[in-house]
């Protein structure tokens, strides 16, 4: 495992701060004026059910439902490490290839589907520069329209460095229409991505808004 950067092979609690500000979503996102949901949204204990195959994690500070890999089980957490609430998913120590998965939401927010793009793109390729992107390089990144389940929006794939490993890493801005707008990212081992398809295709797809 010494190929992983050291932010994402440690177990303690504080190195949670660590992956959450390598992902650097949230905070893109919030030069568009986002607020932080935390002051209006619940404050009650996350409430965690499991599958087989699954847990289903309710996260009032996010307004959200998200499903995390239970085979094997996957560590989560709620951070504030950007100051900005972000549920961070992590796999375990025996698990290649080693993986961050981070879920970030605006629940005062709405973004008009003409804007959606615009706002994707720019939150994209700053995010980028968290992971060791030039500013060419980030500029050079062009989001393609996906969905996700209930999901639409725009997602990029690219080529990063954390703590001076190569790393993959793949964001998703969107919303499900007439909702608010999340951001959503995972990152992995360099080249190791397509490894993931499946596993981010069953997160993704699943994840749903809270009544």
């Amino acid at each position: 495992m010494k190929w992983l950067p050291e932010s994402m092979r440690r177990r303690s609690a504080g190195t949670w701060m660590g992956v959450v500000r390598a992902c650097g979503v949230a905070v893109a996102l919030s030069l568009f004026g986002f607020a932080d949901p935390s002051a209006a949204a619940p404050s009650g204990t996350r409430h965690r059910a499991v599958l087989r195959e699954m847990q289903i994690h309710k996260v009032p500070r996010l307004g959200l439902e998200i499903w995390v890999e239970n085979q094997p089980e996957w560590e989560a957490e709620v951070s504030n490490a950007t100051g900005h609430p972000t549920f961070v998913a992590r796999s375990p120590l025996n698990y290649h290839p080693s993986t961050v998965m981070t879920y970030a939401s605006w629940p005062n927010e709405r973004v008009a589907a003409d804007r959606l793009r615009s706002m994707a793109t720019t939150a994209i390729q700053r995010a980028s520069r968290n992971f060791g992107l030039t500013q060419p390089q980030s500029i050079a990144i062009v989001p393609s329209p996906v969905r996700y389940g209930i999901l639409q929006g725009y997602e990029a794939t690219f080529a990063g460095v954390q703590q001076g490993s190569p790393i993959d890493v793949t964001v998703f801005v969107g919303h499900q229409p007439g909702r608010f707008p999340v951001a959503l990212s995972i990152y992995t081992l360099g080249g190791k991505m397509d490894n993931l398809t499946e596993q981010r295709r069953r997160a993704w797809t699943k994840l749903r808004y809270l009544p």
